[in-house]
């Protein structure tokens, strides 16, 4: 859980899901004034994180992109 300056509680998976859902919807609106006809299959997604993080705290970052975007292995 995460608190906001308010005293407010919210869950860090949906933080950093809004933050990466953030990104992701404003590359594609640059993308779409300036390239017609992209959609997000045409990107591949990657997302780093640092090489100094646990296995936890990237599997963490692991399921907050994957709840935002299409994940293709």
């Amino acid at each position: 859980m995460l608190t906001d300056e308010n005293g407010k509680d919210m869950p860090a998976l949906d933080v950093f899901t809004a933050a990466i859902s953030y990104m992701k919807d404003h590359l594609m609106r640059t993308m779409g004034h300036r390239m017609h006809g992209i959609a997000e299959t045409d990107i591949r997604w990657v997302l780093t994180v640092p090489a100094i993080w646990d296995d936890a705290a990237k599997q963490f970052m692991r399921e907050a992109a994957e709840k935002v975007l299409c994940v293709y292995t």
